[in-house]
């Protein structure tokens, strides 16, 4: 006897198409999961070399610092050396005529006078020292007058030495200059030393010239 299915075709149908929608939904569940799983490994993965790289740059912008830091300090130490070869030259090229006036200054300084302080400034000096009389400076600036390596010699004080007579006896012989005062004198260069200052610069501008 053949057997016969009762059952709807139309329930089989519905059936198998409502597996079918879960196995699609599984698939497409896994799938997304997947791809969730795939984007998050793969911006990971973007963000440590972003990370990388930012602290590769960062070690460069300290090696440049570091290397930048050392050229400041070679270029401070290049400017350094320039400027005492600047002044090691001015100092040999000036180095005559300061031998010339002091030599000037011993040979205008009279016999009861001598010089205790001499110093310069610029293209003015000044002399410190101690005289037997405010005459003994009197003819100290006469003498720097008539020279041509000073001029405008002009006494600003000269304060009188203590008197000796009134002190007690000591059977050491007192030296004459004990009583002598103390005498401040300004003077200005003259003016050969000036052309001899200015040829002594020329010179030195046309050897620094010569050697760049």
């Amino acid at each position: 006897m053949a057997k016969i299915n009762l059952l709807p075709w139309r329930e089989e149908r519905r059936e198998e198409r409502k597996k079918q929608f879960i196995l699609f939904c599984v698939l497409s569940a896994v799938l997304a999961g997947v791809i969730v799983v795939a984007a998050w490994l793969f911006f990971d993965h973007r963000l440590s070399d972003h990370d990388q790289a930012n602290q590769l740059v960062s070690s460069t912008n300290q090696a440049l610092d570091e290397q930048l830091r050392t050229l400041d300090g070679l270029e401070d130490q290049r400017k350094a050396v320039i400027d005492r070869m600047k002044l090691i030259q001015g100092l040999e090229g000036q180095r005559p005529v300061t031998v010339r006036l002091i030599d000037e200054l011993v040979r205008v300084m009279p016999a009861n006078a001598y010089v205790t302080k001499f110093t310069r400034d610029k293209d003015k000096f000044t002399i410190e020292g101690r005289a037997e009389s405010p005459n003994a400076v009197a003819e100290l600036l006469r003498n720097l007058e008539a020279s041509e390596w000073y001029r405008n010699a002009f006494m600003n004080s000269f304060t009188a030495g203590a008197d000796k007579k009134n002190a007690p006896q000591s059977s050491v012989m007192p030296r004459v200059e004990e009583s002598y005062g103390t005498f401040f004198v300004t003077v200005d260069i003259g003016e050969i030393a000036m052309q001899d200052t200015d040829l002594a610069d020329d010179k030195n501008k046309k050897n620094k010239g010569g050697s760049k």
